[in-house]
């Protein structure tokens, strides 16, 4: 006899005992828990977690389409409640719904979140029609809680495919705009019926896309004061151009607003058009054979009111690959700043550009940082029009006559050009003069 033996073999049959009779004890518990899940269902059947004809709402999540789901969109948002998703699943079919437009979602009302499953899937068709496609209405920027949600979704056709009006601090997310006959995207004021003024400032665009809109693809409308709007992985391409028209990819609008990455394509006119807005940028983003319908076309245009603009680390193509209704082979400038002071253009690389990279006028303290670009061809890098004030390099007044400017402020560094007999060389504004470092005197 083996004592170690004889003892493992009582250990394994006490233990073979005790999971025989854990196991009795959890088939109990299974059966007292499905006898309160079917009490649960049957407490909820026709409630909040219901099935039948037309009407799907799956604890909190209403599915639109399907054989048992809602059959419009509008009837599942006016069926949800706070907290719910208004889900519309591939089954959708707009027309064959007799979906009514606009889509209407007031968040003033009730919170819920408007989503698909797949944006190439999950599709609202309102070609045909002249009503905008998706109307949102909220409290502005005093409303830190009602964070719209809007995702995964392709509308098609329409007149605006997306409207926002006093909508602040929301996502919007995985959107195709595609074909809508006037603008992708528009965000706007909204007043009240008692006269009080909400704005649409601080929101998120997160990898959507304008394609072919007979409008602007994403428009800041100046009524909704857009402050810190911020596109990321977006894209904007071959709208404003077609029947004649000529508007750009992008309307940016707003103190500190930005967009980051994305490609910027085949617009109309501009790619971007930036203007009434402090601390704008554009970063990382691709551009190529904007200003189809333009006969001076532009990748960017900086007009008046986009003070304190940078563009950082983009990638500007000039050329068509297309038959453009202008009649050119490429693009005039890949920047055009005009009344718009202190840009920044930094880190950029450009080619195929007929007049010039950059051509600015009417500006003063434009930062060209001249050695962090790259031109891929002989197109010049920079040409410039009247009052074409200070332009600067890392910093630094580049060469010119310093005789005609007064410095921007007392230590302002400069490079006069050798005029007047002055010697060619950096000379520092004294916060009265230029003060030659060559020899001492003042130029």
């Amino acid at each position: 006899m083996n004592p170690w033996y004889d003892n493992e073999q009582n250990a394994r049959k006490a233990s073979k005992t005790e999971r025989s009779q854990e196991s009795d004890k959890t088939h109990e518990t299974m059966m007292e828990f499905n006898s309160q899940i079917t009490s649960q269902e049957s407490e909820t059947e026709g409630a909040r977690f219901s099935y039948g004809p037309d009407e799907m709402n799956v604890g909190g999540r209403l599915v639109v389409g399907t054989p048992n789901g809602y059959n419009t969109i509008q009837e599942a948002i006016d069926a949800a409640e706070d907290g719910d998703f208004v889900y519309v699943h591939g089954s959708y079919d707009a027309q064959t719904a007799g979906e009514a437009f606009p889509i209407q979602l007031d968040l003033t009302q009730k919170r819920v979140a408007l989503t698909g499953g797949h944006p190439a899937g999950s599709e609202i068709d309102a070609t045909g029609t002249s009503k905008n496609i998706i109307e949102i209405i909220g409290d502005g920027e005093n409303d830190r809680r009602s964070h719209a949600l809007v995702s995964d979704l392709k509308l098609i056709g329409g007149n605006i495919g997306l409207r926002i009006r006093g909508v602040s601090y929301s996502t919007y997310r995985g959107l195709i705009f595609f074909k809508n006959q006037s603008h992708g995207v528009v965000a706007e004021g909204y007043t009240t019926p008692e006269g009080e003024s909400r704005w649409s400032r601080g929101s998120n665009f997160i990898n959507c896309m304008a394609w072919s809109c007979r409008g602007v693809g994403f428009k800041l409308a100046q009524s909704a004061r857009p402050a810190n709007t911020t596109f990321f992985g977006c894209h904007a391409l071959f709208n404003g151009l077609y029947d004649g028209n000529n508007l750009p990819g992008v309307e940016l609008r707003g103190n500190s607003s930005s967009f980051h990455g994305g490609t910027i394509q085949n617009n109309g006119a501009a790619g971007i058009k930036a203007t009434y807005g402090r601390g704008q940028g554009i970063y990382n983003i691709y551009f190529e054979g904007n200003g189809m319908s333009s006969e001076y076309p532009k990748g960017v245009y900086l007009p008046g009111g986009s003070g304190c603009f940078t563009v950082r680390d983009c990638y500007f193509q000039g050329v068509y690959a297309r038959t453009a209704p202008n009649g050119r082979s490429k693009g005039y400038h890949g920047v055009f700043v005009d009344s718009a002071h202190k840009v920044s253009i930094n880190n950029s690389t450009y080619r195929n550009y007929e007049d010039a990279f950059i051509y600015a006028l009417n500006v003063a303290d434009l930062e060209l940082y001249r050695s962090s670009h790259l031109g891929l061809d002989q197109t010049p890098f920079i040409k410039t029009g009247s009052n074409a004030l200070r332009l600067r390099n890392n910093g630094d007044i580049g060469p010119t006559d310093l005789r005609q400017i007064s410095g921007l402020y007392q230590g302002d560094k400069g490079v006069h050009d050798g005029s007047g007999n002055y010697p060619a060389g950096i000379a520092i504004w004294n916060g009265n003069n230029w003060v030659s470092q060559i020899d001492g005197e003042i130029i």
